[in-house]
Formats: structure tokens, C-alpha cells, sequence
């Protein structure tokens, strides 16, 4: 039986009162604050379902497994079980929660004047915080600011004086640099792939010109740029690749493997390994996909990105079971689900924020579909569509289309051509092209009953959706 809530606030009281854990709140220790809530009697259980943090997230942060370091880690800990003024002071966070019904992306740019609102800004701010923003909320911060909008005249200067003085690149404009890298990530599932690419490009453009004005390759500075301008070609091939236009994903993606190189960062590697295999996999080419997925777990290990490495197991675990070789697929899932377990992707590369638990259940029901376990399959849908939110962006097509396939295994066309209709909708909005070869693979399972009504009005919206991407295929 679940616990009263009267009970529960009073534990957290109790807790909140004791000046260890504000010691805690105070050295930013979440082990230690997890500690202090576990023997106050508050379970880690009722810490996660308040704040939206993973049981085992918090477990790792109790072990020491994991350090929890941005503010977005805190702000959960610290919204989610109401903490006094007085702890999320010590926190570094504002006195006060956000009253009910304010959202993160308000919170982030309070202050900010109108017009310095554009997606490099917010991208900065977000990316300086961990902050994730809600689709509502940045569509109607949009529509409030406007599109013609300029970015923050301070930005201008310093870059200005980083441009025109060679060599003068220093600490702050390569954080303003890594902030805005690890913000476009944050954004990037929320946001039109085309408005992405373009301001990744201008954002590149800046760092390339900033690198040539940097030391030799012992210089820390001119490394940490390599790595921005790594990740930001990650995101760029990914966008590239959403909109069609795998010539230029490819190229982008060899831009981050030379940064990666000289960087001497393997788990960037990995990243664009893996983001590269699923052009192949986009058409069917499997045997190419799991190549290059094998190539990147060469590259990359749970002990130097855990949530990687978590990915990387599963897309391959996912591949070889679409290929059929079943043996290989659990041993791979085996392997991901070791790395999931020590895994926090908030606090992971910024490629990784996306790897919650859901989006990690996608790749366990494609892997149990095509090794025979379609009860397991179908339960770990049903569950999951049920709890899906409708801001999740991109990462709700794919769910969308991967729970559709569940069904389509277990013969429920209906229930398929449902919820796949709803993800061709967000594919749509999105422009996440990169995922219609998957949904025309459930269009062709489909076809043979076109004349049921559900089915036939998937079939008319996939045609439909197809045709307004056609310009853009490549």
C-alpha cells in the first residue's frame, strides 16, 4: 500500500531539518543527499516517482558510481521533493520552486531581453544548465519573441575580439562554446531538423574560425574547441541525415571522427560510428550497419561513457536481430544492459542525454521481437504507450513506430496503423525523415488490409507524408 502523503512530508521534514543534508546540499553531493533521504526512511522508489530521476540512478549516486554535476540534476532533486529556500540556496539554485505551470525553457531565459532570443542563445543557455526545455513552451516563447531576432550583442564582442586577435581565445569563450555544443542537443529533438542545421552551420563556422586562431595541439583550450566542434558536427550529421541528406551526414560524420582523432577522444568515434550505421539500416542494408556498430564498440567501454556504451550494445544487439542471429543479439543486449546499469546520461556525453529508460526499452522490443519473445515485447509496448508524453519530440516517432511493430508481430494491424499514425504526425512537424523507411516498412505490412478504415487512413497519411519529403530525398 503507498504510502500517505502527509507521511511522506513529514519524513521529508525531518530530513530537510538536519544539518547534514544541508552540509550535503551545500558540497552538491547527490550520494550524500540519497544517503540522508534513505536513512530518514523516504525510499529511493518515492524519491524517483517525485522527481523523475531513475531508481537506479539514484542507487548509483548512493554507491558513488556516478557524480551527479549539473544544475538540471539538482533542480529535480530539489522541485521534485520541495525542498525549503534555505536548501536550494545551498544548492545554488533560486530560493524559490517555479510555481505550478511554469516551465524550464521560462525559467532559463528569464531575464533575457526579447530581442537577443534566438536558437544559438537559448541553445548556450540551456546547454550551461542541463536544462531541458518543452516543446509548448519554446513554441510559445517563439511566437511571443518572434523570428527576427538577433543574438546577444556580448556574444558579438567577445567573438569579435577572439576573431580579430589571434591566440587570444580564452576560458569563457570556450565555455560559451561547449554550453551552446551540449545546448544544441537538448534542442535538437524539439526543433525542426532544418532550423537545427542551419544554425549548427553558423555555429561551426564560428568555432572552425576560432580554432585557426588557437596554439598547437598541446594547447588545452584549442582541444576542448576540437571537442565542441566535434559534437557539433555529430549533430549536424544527424541532422543532415533526418532531412535526407546522407551525402552530407557522411562528410559530417568523418569531420567529427578527424576531431574525435585529434582530440584523442574515442567515445566521439563511437558516437559517429554509430550514428552513421543507421543510414544503412534506413535501407535495409543491416550486415553494413552492425559493421560500423562493431566498430564503435571498439571504440568506446562503460568505464569511459557508460550510456555509449549502453547504446552502442543495443543498436547492435537490435541489428543482429534483424538479421537473425539470435545468440548474438542477447549476448549483445547482455552487454548493454550491464553498461544501462552504471549508465546517467544527463551527467554522460551530450549524444547521451537522450538514452532514458524508454528510449533504451526501444532497442530491448525490437531485439525481443526478433528473437521469439513477442509476450515480452508486447507488454514493455503497452506499458510504454501508455506513459508516453506527446512533447517527446522526435524520440516519440521512433517509439511510436518501434510499439507499432510490436503490435504488427502479435497480428493487432488496427492497433499498429493507430499508433504509427501518430508518430508520422511528429515526423512530420519535426522533419525526422530519417525514420519513413520505417514507417514504410509498417505501410507494406499493412497494405493487405487497406480496406479496413484504420489502415487505409495510415496508408493515405504515409503516401501523404512521403510526398512531402520527396523533394528533399537524396
Amino acid at each position: 500500500m503507498a504510502e500517505a502523503e502527509h507521511v511522506l512530508r513529514e519524513k521529508l521534514a525531518a530530513v530537510f531539518a538536519r544539518q547534514d543534508f544541508y552540509e550535503a546540499c551545500a558540497r552538491q553531493d547527490a550520494g550524500a543527499m540519497v544517503a540522508i533521504l534513505d536513512a530518514g526512511h523516504v525510499t529511493q522508489g518515492q524519491i524517483a516517482a517525485r522527481t523523475g530521476i531513475a531508481q537506479s540512478t539514484l542507487s548509483n549516486y548512493k554507491r558513488g558510481v556516478n557524480t551527479a554535476k549539473f544544475a538540471s540534476t539538482f533542480e529535480k532533486l530539489a522541485n521534485g521533493l520541495d525542498m525549503p529556500p534555505r536548501l536550494r540556496q545551498a544548492l545554488g539554485l533560486s530560493g524559490n520552486a517555479p510555481k505550478a505551470g511554469s516551465s524550464a525553457a521560462v525559467s532559463v531565459l528569464a531575464g533575457l531581453p526579447a530581442d537577443t532570443f534566438d536558437l544559438q542563445l537559448l541553445a548556450e543557455t540551456v546547454g550551461r544548465n542541463g536544462t531541458p526545455v518543452r516543446r509548448r513552451d519554446l513554441l510559445k516563447l517563439a511566437a511571443q519573441l518572434g523570428a527576427t531576432t538577433a543574438l546577444d550583442p556580448d556574444i558579438w564582442e567577445r567573438l569579435s575580439h577572439a576573431l580579430t586577435r589571434p591566440g587570444t581565445v580564452d576560458e569563457a569563450l570556450v565555455r560559451e562554446m561547449e554550453a551552446r555544443s551540449a545546448g544544441f542537443y537538448l534542442l535538437e529533438e524539439i526543433v525542426p531538423a532544418h532550423a537545427v542545421l542551419k544554425v549548427l552551420t553558423a555555429h561551426l563556422r564560428e568555432v572552425s574560425t576560432l580554432l585557426a586562431g588557437t596554439a598547437g595541439p598541446d594547447d588545452e583550450l584549442r582541444r576542448r574547441l576540437i571537442v565542441a566542434a566535434g559534437e557539433s558536427s555529430l549533430l549536424a550529421g544527424w541532422s543532415a541525415a533526418a532531412l535526407g541528406d546522407s551525402g552530407a551526414a557522411r562528410n559530417l560524420y568523418d569531420t567529427a571522427i578527424k576531431a574525435a582523432d585529434e582530440a584523442r577522444d574515442p567515445a566521439m568515434t563511437a558516437c559517429a560510428l554509430a550514428y552513421r550505421s543507421y543510414i544503412p539500416a534506413a535501407k535495409g542494408s543491416h550486415g553494413r550497419a552492425r559493421i560500423l556498430l562493431a566498430q564503435a564498440l571498439d571504440n568506446v567501454s562503460a568505464q569511459t561513457s557508460p550510456a555509449t556504451a549502453a547504446w552502442v550494445a543495443a543498436r547492435h544487439a537490435e541489428e543482429s536481430a534483424l538479421l537473425g542471429e539470435k545468440q548474438q543479439a542477447l549476448k549483445s543486449w547482455r552487454q548493454a544492459e550491464e553498461a544501462f546499469a552504471v549508465a546517467d546520461p544527463d551527467e554522460d556525453r551530450p549524444w547521451a542525454g537522450f538514452l532514458n529508460q524508454d528510449r533504451f526499452d526501444t532497442f530491448r522490443i525490437t531485439t525481443y521481437l526478433r528473437t521469439g519473445k513477442f509476450d515480452e515485447a508486447q507488454q514493455l509496448a503497452g506499458a510504454m504507450l501508455a506513459r508516453l508524453s506527446p512533447e517527446e519530440g522526435k524520440r516519440a516517432a521512433v517509439i511510436r513506430e518501434i510499439i507499432a511493430a510490436a503490435h504488427l508481430a502479435r497480428g493487432s494491424a488496427v492497433e499498429a496503423a493507430q499508433v504509427a499514425q501518430g508518430g508520422l504526425a511528429i515526423v512530420r512537424e519535426t522533419e525526422f525523415t530519417l525514420w519513413l523507411g520505417r514507417f514504410e516498412e509498417i505501410a507494406r505490412a499493412l497494405f493487405p488490409r487497406k480496406n479496413q478504415p484504420a489502415i487505409r487512413a495510415y496508408l493515405e497519411e504515409f503516401a501523404m507524408t512521403k510526398r512531402q519529403f520527396a523533394p528533399s530525398a537524396r
